[in-house]
């Protein structure tokens, strides 16, 4: 509420009141109505910055309120783009709505490299509002042009650094897992590669809006399983852009993801029937059956 409508609110009160009651009676209401006003405002404002942290903590890794598209869209001025229902629903579940087939949906799938926005916990319709407001109020003013910032080129020894990273070679400074753990790059970590718990990560520089949108992801990652990881364990500024010059290389060269070779599961059955022959020689001398060549011996 405006400070005129809140000055005229009290205005109208007081000349209604004075025509039966005494003086004291409106400077109670105007108290009372001071108190409900003070208290929807810090509502308001709790709210807001309920949003703000959120959105700074699950959405600021992909999107941007006026400095350009990382891997998702600028949400400068979104409200304007599409109205309130269809974003409230997008947000809440985005997975359903690109399943729906929606064009719109489809439209902001294919602009940002086929990368899928996932449905992230804790945004209900409630807090889907929330957002939307909080970045309103970011969207009012007019921006000038974000500067271009001029890139720098990732040294050898940076993209040496990124790779003894992702191997855990080295570790990082706030004990950071070593990447391979759950992710694997096509050519790296040897014959059997790397884990198979998160995405491979091969071609993750170019899906991912190359070296801005990566170092935005990896600055603070939003999925549920690298959240809680990351949440007391951040990779520092050098460590990032580290891992972005090695993730380039493989990205600007289009190498195509790895896929699970046929020889990893020969190689495991193997190695089980060696250990098999293994335990059969160190235990050829064990007790072996009696009632067997009893039974043979007296057919003879």
């Amino acid at each position: 509420m405006g400070q005129g409508s809140y000055s005229a609110s009290l205005e109208l009160a007081r000349d209604l009141f004075l025509c039966g009651h005494g003086e004291k009676t409106v400077l109670k209401l105007k108290s009372t109505l001071t108190l409900i006003l003070l208290l929807a405002g810090t509502s308001a404002l709790g709210a807001q910055e309920a949003a703000q942290t959120f959105f700074e903590t699950n959405c600021a890794a992909c999107h941007t309120i006026g400095a350009g598209r990382l891997i998702g869209p600028d949400l400068h001025g979104v409200n304007e783009r599409q109205s309130r229902e269809w974003l409230v629903k997008f947000m809440v579940d985005p997975t359903a709505v690109l399943a729906s087939g929606d064009s719109y949906a489809q439209e902001l799938l294919a602009a940002s490299n086929n990368v899928p926005m996932p449905k992230l916990p804790g945004v209900d319709t409630k807090m889907a509002n929330a957002l939307l407001d909080y970045i309103a109020s970011k969207s009012g003013t007019i921006l000038e042009p974000a500067p271009v910032e001029e890139e720098i080129p990732f040294t050898a020894e940076e993209m040496n650094r990124g790779m003894d990273l992702f191997l855990g070679t080295e570790s990082f400074l706030k004990g950071t897992p070593a990447c391979i753990s759950c992710h694997n790059v096509s050519n790296v970590g040897g014959f059997f590669g790397g884990g198979s718990l998160g995405p491979d990560l091969t071609t993750v520089y170019s899906r991912l809006g190359e070296s801005r949108g990566l170092s935005a992801w990896l600055s603070s990652p939003a999925s549920e399983t690298m959240k809680p990881i990351f949440k007391d364990a951040q990779m520092s500024d050098s460590e990032i852009r580290a891992l972005v010059a090695f993730f380039s290389v493989n990205g600007k060269d289009g190498v195509e993801p790895a896929t699970q070779k046929a020889s990893f599961f020969y190689t495991g059955v193997a190695a089980a029937a060696a250990i098999l022959l293994l335990f059969g020689f160190l235990w050829r001398g064990r007790f072996r059956a009696t009632r067997i060549p009893m039974v043979e011996a007296s057919k003879r």
